[in-house]
C-alpha cells in the first residue's frame, strides 16, 4: 500500500468539452471527431464521487524520440538511445495491493461494453502507471479533481487519436462500484460506451487511515501504444504474455515495435512471408534506397497525396522500368525528393541496392515534409555533425522537431553517427514521428 494521507474531500465540477482530432501527414488533412459532452458532476449522501469526465483537445505534441521512452511512472523524457538497462519496465511501479480492484474497473468496464455491442478494451501498464499516479495524487492532496494534463504526458503524448479521462471515489473497496458510479453519470457513460476508445490505464490509490477508494481510468486510441500493452488487466498483473503484432522477429518489447506494428496496420510495410507461413519484418536489416521509394510513397499516400503514374522513360539511367519500386524511385524525383547522382554525360542513377545512409535520410525526410522554413542553428547539436556536413540543415531540422535525438554519449555529448546505414526498425521510427507532426 502506498504511503497515503487523508483525502475524502466534494468532488470539483470539471466541464472541458474539446474536440478530438487525429493529426495526419503533413499536406493531408486534419480528421476531427465529434465532440463528447461531459456530464453533470454527481455525489449521494452515501460520499461516492464521481468528477465530470474529461475529453482531450486536439493532440500538439510530438511523438517520442528513437529509444527515449521514460523510465515507468516519471513522466520524463530521457537520453538519446535506448533505454538503459535496468530501467523499470512497464507497469513496474503498479501498486498491486489494489490488484483485484483493478481487475475488477476493467472486466466491469468491458461487461459494459458487451452490453452495447462493443469491443473490450485493452489494458495498458504504462497508461495505468499514469493513472495511478493521478489516483496517488489526489489521495495525498486531498484534491478530488481530473489531471488537466492526462493526454500530454509525456508518456502518451503525440501517440493518440481520441483520450478521455474519469475518476471516482467511493467509502469501501469496491472497484466495480466505482464503474456502477460511471454508468449511472450520462457523461461517463458516453466515454465508456464510445467505441472510438480501445486502450485503458486503470489506476487506483486508498487513502490512508479510512476505508475510502479513488479511481482514475485514462481511455486512447493509440497510434502507436506505448509500452506494456495486454489483453486484459489480469494477463499484466498475472505476468502473462504481452499482446504480439503481425511479425514473428518483433516479439512485444522489442525496440520500435509499436512503430513496425502501425507500418504494418497501415499498409506501409507487408514484410517477407517465411517458408514457415510466419511473416517478418527483418528489424536489424538495413534499408535499401528502393524499398526506402516504397516506403515514403506509402506514407504519402496515406497522408492524402494522390496516386502517381510513372513516366515511360526513367529518370534514371540504372532504373528500368520493369526494376522493383521503379514507380515509387521516379515519384520521388518527380517530387523533387531524390535527385540521384550526376554521373556525367548526362547520366544519373539513383542506386537502388544501396543502403541509405542517416544522413541522406535527413535529406529525404525533410524534402517529404515540404522542406519546411527552417534556420539551422549556429552550433551543432550533434558532436560528429559540424555546420560544413552534407546536409546540417536537414539533420538539425530532425532534431528540431523530434524526429531523431541521436545517442547520448554521456558527459552532454550526443552523436547523429550520419554516415551509419538505417536499419528497418529505425526507418518505422522516423516514418510514424514525420506522420504524426502537428500539421502548422
Amino acid at each position: 500500500m502506498r504511503n497515503t494521507r487523508t483525502a475524502r474531500k466534494a468532488a470539483a465540477a470539471l466541464t472541458c468539452t474539446a474536440l478530438l482530432s487525429a493529426t495526419f501527414f503533413v499536406g493531408g488533412t486534419a480528421a476531427t471527431a465529434a465532440p463528447v459532452a461531459p456530464g453533470a458532476e454527481t455525489s449521494n449522501a452515501q460520499g461516492e464521487q464521481v468528477g465530470a469526465p474529461a475529453v482531450a483537445p486536439a493532440p500538439t505534441g510530438k511523438a517520442l524520440d528513437a529509444g527515449q521512452a521514460p523510465a515507468a511512472g516519471s513522466g520524463a523524457v530521457t537520453g538519446g538511445g535506448p533505454v538503459t538497462e535496468g530501467a523499470t519496465p512497464a507497469g513496474g511501479t503498479i501498486d498491486r495491493t489494489n490488484s483485484q480492484q483493478i481487475t475488477d474497473v476493467f472486466n466491469a468496464i468491458n461487461a459494459f461494453r458487451a452490453t452495447k455491442g462493443l469491443k473490450a478494451v485493452t489494458f495498458n501498464a504504462t497508461v495505468s502507471e499514469m493513472a495511478e499516479d493521478w489516483s496517488d495524487y489526489m489521495a495525498t492532496s486531498g484534491n478530488f479533481g481530473h489531471n488537466p494534463g492526462f493526454y500530454s504526458d509525456p508518456r502518451v503524448e503525440g501517440r493518440w487519436t481520441y483520450a478521455a479521462e474519469i475518476i471516482a471515489g467511493r467509502p469501501d473497496y469496491s472497484g466495480s462500484g466505482l464503474v456502477d458510479q460511471w454508468i449511472a453519470s450520462p457523461g461517463h457513460n458516453a466515454i465508456m460506451s464510445d467505441p472510438n476508445y480501445t486502450t485503458i490505464g486503470v489506476g487506483i490509490a486508498r487513502v490512508q487511515d479510512e476505508v475510502y477508494l479513488l479511481g482514475t481510468v485514462n481511455f486512447f486510441n493509440f497510434e502507436v501504444a506505448p509500452a506494456g500493452s495486454y489483453t486484459t488487466a489480469a494477463d499484466f498483473l498475472n505476468s502473462g504474455s504481452e499482446m504480439s503484432g503481425p511479425f514473428a522477429d518483433v516479439p512485444a518489447g522489442t525496440q520500435f515495435a509499436g512503430e513496425i506494428n502501425w507500418l504494418a496496420s497501415k499498409g506501409i510495410s507487408t514484410g517477407w512471408k517465411e517458408a514457415n507461413g510466419t511473416t517478418t519484418y527483418r528489424p536489424v536489416t538495413p534499408v535499401n534506397r528502393d524499398a526506402m521509394a516504397a516506403f515514403m510513397f506509402r506514407l504519402a499516400r496515406l497522408g492524402g497525396q494522390p496516386d502517381y503514374t510513372p513516366p515511360y522513360y526513367s529518370w534514371f539511367d540504372d532504373v528500368a522500368p520493369g526494376t522493383q519500386f521503379y514507380k515509387e524511385i521516379n515519384w520521388l524525383a518527380e517530387y523533387g525528393i531524390s535527385g540521384g547522382w550526376d554521373e556525367g554525360n548526362g547520366q544519373y542513377t539513383y542506386r537502388p541496392l544501396t543502403t541509405v545512409k542517416r544522413d541522406a535520410m535527413a535529406a529525404f525526410l525533410y524534402r517529404l515534409a515540404g522542406q519546411p522554413e527552417f534556420t539551422p542553428p549556429a552550433t551543432s547539436p550533434f558532436a560528429d555533425v559540424t555546420t560544413s556536413t552534407q546536409f546540417y540543415k536537414e539533420i538539425t531540422w530532425l532534431a528540431s522537431v523530434g524526429i531523431s535525438s541521436g545517442w547520448d554519449e554521456g558527459n552532454g555529448r550526443f552523436t547523429y553517427r550520419p554516415l551509419n546505414s538505417v536499419n528497418r526498425d529505425a526507418m518505422a521510427a522516423f516514418m510514424y514521428r514525420l506522420y504524426s507532426m502537428p500539421v502548422s
